[in-house]
């Protein structure tokens, strides 16, 4: 073998007895970080956690909830909290997928409504509306615009995630107290007879009574008397 190619291979046998003592001391401070308490978590937090994994929001871990209980809500079990989704006329052609919303018409066929906890539909006719709100909790909540289902679902929706999400924690009667506040506050809109000093010192700190009970108009209000009289938040 010539000098040069020897010379070349024992360099290579060199960088390679450097990286395997180099191997060798890495695999001893291995084995010293194993049986630190600390890194011994941290391998088995690396075991639960995806690091690209996003913390779950409150209302997903309620969703979840609900799914792995695996509840289903009899109509004999619901407070019968209902949820009013429009008035509206009949299609002509009876196709009730036609029937279209509508504002203060008199030739208007039924208003209908859904169950906040079974999502079961009632559609009451005019005559009958009355009655079925003095049987149940009825809630109108604030819709700015009265001529979009699209709407109307989405703030229902929203009222039953935040319906199941507080019955994690709050006892379900207290609940639905408050349900009946939101009620009686849209009543008073309604009204005209809304007090917007009487909200703020009762239930200022309240978003979802603001969200849920008051008209935009009512909730601006709210928010300029809030900024004039600071001592009531």
């Amino acid at each position: 073998m010539r000098d040069a190619d020897l010379a070349k291979v024992r360099e290579e046998f060199r960088k390679n007895l450097k990286e395997s003592s180099d191997f060798s001391s890495y695999k001893k401070e291995l084995k010293r970080l194993e049986e630190n308490e600390y890194v011994k978590r941290y391998l088995e937090l690396l075991e639960l956690v995806d690091r690209d994994d996003k913390e779950p929001t409150v209302e997903e871990l309620v969703s979840l909830a609900y799914q792995n209980a695996n509840v289903s809500i009899r109509d004999e079990d619901s407070n019968h909290i209902m949820v009013y989704v429009g008035t509206y006329c009949k299609d002509t052609d009876m196709h009730h997928d036609n029937d279209s919303l509508t504002l203060n018409d008199s030739n208007a066929s039924y208003k209908a409504y859904l169950d906040l906890e079974t999502q079961q539909a009632y559609n009451i006719a005019m005559d009958k509306t009355e009655e079925f709100e003095r049987e149940f909790l009825t809630l109108y909540l604030p819709i700015e615009n009265k001529l979009d289902h699209h709407d109307y679902m989405s703030q229902y929706f929203e009222l039953q995630t935040w319906f199941k999400k507080e019955l994690m924690q709050t006892p379900q009667d207290m609940v639905i107290k408050k349900l009946q506040i939101i009620g009686k506050i849209r009543k008073s809109e309604d009204a005209n007879s809304f007090d917007v000093s009487l909200f703020v010192r009762a239930y200022g700190d309240d978003y979802y009574l603001e969200k849920f009970g008051l008209s935009h108009k009512n909730r601006e209000k709210v928010k300029r008397y809030k900024v004039e009289h600071p001592e009531f938040c």
